[in-house]
């Protein structure tokens, strides 16, 4: 009785003869077929039996690494084998299957589609906020900074871009408020006098917005420019004022002292009354050189 010599269905890629090799105490010629194929796991799960009786199986026989491929046994019987009739069970099962899915795809996008539109709509005000926080005064943000910048200029956020920009935001609010409450409290005394004098406001405003300047790592790294982690808070929200009282001046005096090495000459003569000893010149983001 004559026997099938090759693959009697075709699933797309080519089959491979990969020698012989036993199954079920029988030497039989093995075919590969080559990669993973979505239309053969299709068909096999729908109609095994018959698929098995023609031959076709999964095996880890003539692979590398012992992984599991379509396969194809030779040795069968043509008799055995209605070939057209198997062929149009697979298709069937196959078309059933590519339906399933699409119309799974279809649904997973619609659900995209609306969620993506419903993160847009609450997400407005949230990325207005975080952008103003980025541009205005990111050093509310400290640490958190570069990753709310780059998620601010995101086209498109999820759910978890919403629940971080909502986290960052509250967390940088607080930092202001932190902030504020400090400055809230009495002033140092042994400034107190000293932040009376008009000329000496404004000149420590100037040195306070020059910290400011230099503290481009937001007090991230200690590197002895700007602000340190102690004093970026109240300092960045004395140096966005458009001008200090006596109060907020002495509390600015002393954030001043604990970085008079890096102040120019001139701003720390007149807002500290002191002569600095620098050791090293660093210059500002505008160009001005400092002392460090």
């Amino acid at each position: 009785m004559p026997v099938l010599t090759r693959p009697p269905l075709n699933f797309g890629p080519p089959w491979t003869p990969v020698g012989e090799h036993r199954r079920r105490g029988e030497t039989r010629e093995l075919w590969h077929l080559d990669g993973p194929n979505q239309a053969y796991s299709d068909a096999y799960r729908a109609v095994r039996a018959p698929l098995v009786a023609a031959g076709f199986s999964w095996t880890e026989h003539g692979t590398e690494r012992g992984v599991l491929v379509p396969c194809w046994w030779g040795g069968v019987d043509e008799a055995d084998v209605d070939v057209p009739a198997l062929q149009g069970a697979v298709d069937a099962a196959i078309a059933v299957a590519a339906a399933k899915r699409a119309e799974a795809d279809a649904k997973w996008e619609a659900r995209r589609l609306a969620e993506a539109a419903r993160i847009a709509e609450i997400s407005a005000p949230i990325r207005a906020r975080l952008a103003e926080i980025v541009s205005s005064a990111p050093w509310q943000l400290g640490r958190s900074y570069a990753e709310a910048a780059e998620l601010a200029h995101m086209i498109e956020w999820t759910r978890y871009g919403v629940d971080a920009a909502s986290r960052w935001i509250a967390n940088a609010e607080q930092n202001r408020i932190r902030a504020e409450e400090r400055l809230s409290r009495p002033s140092p005394q042994q400034w107190f006098e000293r932040a009376a004098d008009a000329g000496v406001q404004a000149a420590t405003l100037e040195g306070l917005q020059f910290l400011a300047g230099l503290d481009e790592d937001l007090a991230s790294e200690q590197n002895g420019r700007g602000f340190s982690q102690v004093t970026t808070w109240s300092g960045h929200v004395l140096a966005e004022r458009d001008a200090l009282d006596q109060v907020s001046a002495a509390h600015g005096l002393a954030l001043l002292h604990q970085h008079r090495s890096q102040l120019p000459p001139d701003v720390a003569r007149r807002a500290l009354g002191i002569e600095p000893k620098p050791t090293r010149k660093v210059r500002s983001p505008g160009g001005l050189l400092a002392s460090a």
